[in-house]
């Protein structure tokens, strides 16, 4: 029998350096959560979940940036301390993200309307078992849309500084010409209701931080969002 054997002194570096980069993750996503949670409060809960939402996505962005500056041996010039990073999109972002969460909301009652139309019509015989599972699967898949759509408005709206109505038709066109990011991204959030109903204990460790930074990665992994957009919008600064 062959056996291949890994230098240990290659192998143990990078497994610490990999055991260290995960825990300095799980920190930082644990801080963002309660920083979250802060920024909540701090509008009152109403009107201080979007932009703490809107807060999370931009350091997240902020993260990447400085991340793919490394890669290549820039240098960016120092943010500060997450406290101080959170605080100022908290309070750069508010009303972009109340025109923001209010779009997708406004998207998600239209639905809920449309599906309680839906079951409370009585069509005729033939005609419900015409139109009955057409308008259901339509329903379905808007829901799923929409779903999708509030996952990647967020980290959008981070990293690229075009009007909301821009944004919108840039998420739409990014589900559909990308389908790869969107089957990923609908796959992982399958996964994260899973681990949440696994995992409950992991909800208030980590909340919204979690999935947005692993939204974000993905769509930065693919390419959806890079730092000159050849035919979208400006990148923020």
């Amino acid at each position: 029998m062959i056996t291949t054997t890994v230098p240990q002194g290659r192998l143990m570096p990078h497994l610490v350096r990999w055991h260290l980069g995960l825990g300095e993750l799980a920190l930082r996503l644990f801080l963002l959560h309660l920083l979250w949670l802060l920024g909540a409060l701090a509008g009152g809960v109403i009107l201080g979940v979007l932009p703490a939402t809107a807060a999370i996505f931009a350091v997240l962005r902020e993260d990447r940036l400085e991340q793919a500056a490394e890669e290549v041996g820039e240098h960016r010039p120092s943010r500060g301390g997450l406290w101080t990073q959170f605080w100022s999109a908290w309070r750069a972002e508010f009303w972009r993200a109340h025109r923001l969460g209010g779009a997708l909301a406004l998207g998600w009652l239209v639905l809920a309307l449309d599906r309680r139309v839906l079951t409370g019509t009585q069509l005729g015989d033939q005609l419900g078992a015409a139109l009955g599972p057409l308008a259901s699967g339509a329903v379905v898949v808007l829901t799923v849309v929409l779903m999708l759509l509030s996952a990647v408005m967020w980290p959008l709206a981070a990293h690229f500084s075009d009007p909301l109505p821009h944004l919108l038709r840039m998420g739409l066109v990014l589900l559909v010409r990308r389908p790869s990011i969107a089957l990923a991204i609908a796959l992982f959030l399958a996964a994260a209701v899973w681990l949440a109903q696994t995992m409950p204990g992991l909800v208030p460790v980590f909340g919204l931080a979690l999935p947005a930074w692993a939204v974000t990665a993905l769509l930065w992994r693919s390419g959806a969002m890079p730092l000159t957009p050849p035919a979208s919008g400006a990148p923020r600064g």
